[in-house]
Parts: structure tokens; C-alpha cells; sequence
């Protein structure tokens, strides 16, 4: 099977950092969104998508509760693993939104907790609403002339939005999230795959 027909399951929808994980493991795949970190699974586990890509751990806050939990009821397993640097950028509709007028922020709850600190200085009175993903976060944005979004900054081109700020993650340069990728068992793997053994979570990571 080529890679270019290979279809892998990812937390969507385009633009987030499932997204970019996924490119830079599988290369030229079939990108296939999920609304949800567990519908990766879905997919995955119905053989609807022979591959599912997850984020599993961040640097700075440790595990993706939703990817752990998934992992500890499935049968599947992990076959491969990849990092990503994440560097978080603040997106909006205007770039000099005043700090006041900004009512809303969105964000997945992990981009939401890299960037604690920053939040609270920079846009204490701000309602922060954690959303499926951080691509999902700029699709709100771009429809609320009141809020912003943390996000990757491809999500600017993807979704029409401007850059309000960069690099806005609490870490620091040395923000990072490592993702899995998933499969059944019985999966056979492409040539030149990074292989990792099949391995089931049962305390800590795999």
C-alpha cells in the first residue's frame, strides 16, 4: 500500500496539530478528521481507517486525559510515535484588538493549559472556552469578531484570520507534544515503517 493511499484517522478538523503530526509521520496519506480524540479510535477500531494518530503527552502538562483513558479500553495498539514542537499563536479577525474588547478565548483544553500564565496577564476578564481541537477554536474565532483562538499559526491561512500574537505557550521553546499512532493488531504495517512493537497502555505511557 502506498502511502499516498494509506487513509489515517486524526484529531481534526484541518490545521490543528493532530494535522501536522500526521504529515510528518505518514507523508503523502489520506487525511481523514474526527471530531473527537475517541472517534480516532472509532474509526480505527470499526476498520474504517487502518491508521489513528493521537496526541498523548505535552511537556508542560503531562497527559491528554482523553487519549490515556481511550488507550486503558481498547484493543488496539500502538505502532509508532512522533514528536512535535508546538508553538501557540494567538489568532483573531483584527491584529490590534484592543485587550479589553476581547471576550472570548478559545482553545482544546490542552492548548488552554500551555498557555495559563499568559492568559491570566495578558486577558484576565476574557471567558475561556476549551472547544474539540484548536482548529475548531480558530472556526469559532473567524465567526466572533469578539474573540480569539490558540492555535497553530497555519490555522491564519487556513481559516482567514490574523496573528494576533506568537509563541504564546507558558513553556517556552521547549512546549512539546508527543503523539501515538494507533491500529488493530492484525494491521499489516507499510514498507519503511518506523516500527514500534504492539504495545498496550496499562499504567503510564506505552
Amino acid at each position: 500500500m502506498s502511502s499516498s493511499t494509506l487513509r489515517v484517522a486524526f484529531l481534526g478538523p484541518l490545521g490543528t496539530y493532530s494535522h501536522q503530526a500526521t504529515n510528518n509521520f505518514f507523508g503523502d496519506c489520506s487525511l481523514v478528521p474526527c471530531d473527537r480524540i475517541v472517534d480516532v479510535f472509532t474509526s480505527v477500531s470499526s476498520s474504517s481507517t487502518p491508521f489513528g494518530i493521537v496526541p498523548i503527552e505535552n511537556s508542560s502538562i503531562g497527559d491528554v486525559k482523553e487519549t490515556m483513558d481511550a488507550l486503558r479500553a481498547t484493543t488496539l495498539c500502538v505502532r509508532g510515535m512522533t514528536s512535535l514542537k508546538i508553538g501557540h499563536a494567538l489568532l483573531g479577525l483584527e491584529v490590534g484588538m484592543r485587550q479589553e474588547l476581547v471576550k472570548r478565548v478559545y482553545s482544546h483544553e490542552q492548548g488552554l493549559g500551555q498557555c495559563v500564565e499568559y492568559l491570566a496577564l495578558r486577558y484576565p476578564g476574557a471567558q475561556i472556552i476549551p472547544v474539540n481541537s484548536t482548529a475548531k477554536a480558530a472556526q469559532e474565532a473567524a465567526e466572533d469578531e469578539e474573540a480569539l483562538a490558540i492555535c497553530s499559526i497555519k490555522c491564519a491561512e487556513v481559516y482567514g484570520l490574523e496573528v494576533v500574537d506568537t509563541d504564546i505557550q507558558d513553556g517556552g521553546e521547549t512546549n512539546t507534544t508527543r503523539f501515538v499512532v494507533i491500529s488493530q493488531a492484525s494491521t499489516p504495517l507499510p514498507d519503511e515503517f518506523p516500527i514500534v512493537s504492539n504495545t498496550k497502555v496499562s499504567n503510564g505511557y506505552p
